[in-house]
């Protein structure tokens, strides 16, 4: 079933309360990535309900059906700031944080298939909501999938578009406020969205490797070739056998939407920021890479 982002966060998808621990995955990418398109191959084949648990917007929907519309009331989650980096928390993120606990403790039992808690994950969701003693701690021992799109300029477009319509999903809901088009055609609009994103995906590749761990990493664009195939994979990964999983379900791509009434087309969007910007940056004239320098050693490590 193509599972929409409402039916995803409904009730629909609880499962009988699991006791134990469970597998945890977690799927760390950028929006417009194509992260609800392997959340949906692996709800279908049985490898978790994976969702955007973390995104303050679907806590909100979540949090009443848990028993916990009281201890969500006032909660911001707002961007961190330098006083956050204080040894005392303040106030509003101990809060923050008990909240956090007591939402993990009654989602991932209602949220587990067939043992497997999954979850898909933006790096400022993370940074805002899970970047703390009790976030850690449900991401230690997880299997990370860094999810990530080659082609990044389309996704810059694809999430300006995504701002104006306030449409995040394959389908017609309007999740968040839909914002003024000025940008959509707009050379340093575009050229915002792409530095955003491109720090935003940097952002988890060193946040992973400073951790230590080693993710499975597939672009948008490979993993539309054979999403099953990169579901087994990760199954496999985790210790289960891929011919476990639920078989035979495939969806096609979903078409663009750029032909919206009253809207420009993506096509025309990249076409303008190419025309704009490529006297700007033609690519130089090729030279000799620089060599890295070795690092210095000690007369005792040599």
């Amino acid at each position: 079933m193509r599972y929409t982002e409402t039916q995803l966060t409904s009730d629909a998808l609880d499962q009988p309360e699991f006791a134990g621990e469970p597998i945890k995955i977690f799927i760390c990418s950028t929006p417009r990535s194509g992260s609800y398109m392997l959340c949906r191959y692996m709800v279908n084949a049985g490898l978790g309900v994976p969702h955007e648990y973390f995104n303050p917007i679907i806590i909100r929907q979540i949090a009443p059906r848990l028993g916990l519309a009281d201890s969500i009331a006032g909660l911001q989650w707002r961007h961190k700031s330098l006083r956050d980096r204080l040894p005392f928390r303040t106030p509003d993120r101990l809060a923050e944080e008990r909240f956090l606990a007591a939402y993990i403790a009654r989602l991932v039992p209602r949220r587990c298939q067939r043992g497997v808690f999954a979850a898909k994950i933006h790096f400022d969701q993370y940074f805002k909501v899970l970047d703390n003693p009790t976030g850690r701690r449900l991401l230690d021992g997880g299997l990370f999938i860094h999810l990530f799109r080659e082609d990044l300029l389309r996704q810059a477009v694809s999430r300006n578009f995504s701002y104006v319509t306030g449409r995040w999903g394959d389908d017609d809901t309007v999740t968040t406020a839909p914002m003024p088009q000025g940008d959509l055609l707009d050379p340093p609009g575009i050229e915002r969205e792409l530095q955003t994103l491109a720090d935003e995906d940097r952002e988890w590749r060193v946040l992973l490797a400073k951790s230590g761990r080693s993710p499975m990493s597939i672009s948008y664009e490979q993993l539309c070739k054979d999403p099953p195939a990169f579901v087994a994979a990760i199954a496999e990964r985790v210790g289960i056998e891929p011919g476990a999983l639920r078989q035979g379900y495939s969806e096609p791509i979903a078409p663009s939407r750029t032909d919206e009434p009253g809207l420009p087309s993506k096509g025309e969007a990249v076409r303008r920021y190419l025309e704009a910007v490529r006297p700007l940056h033609e690519l130089p004239t090729a030279t000799e890479p620089r060599r890295a320098r070795p690092l210095q050693t000690t007369k005792a490590a040599e």
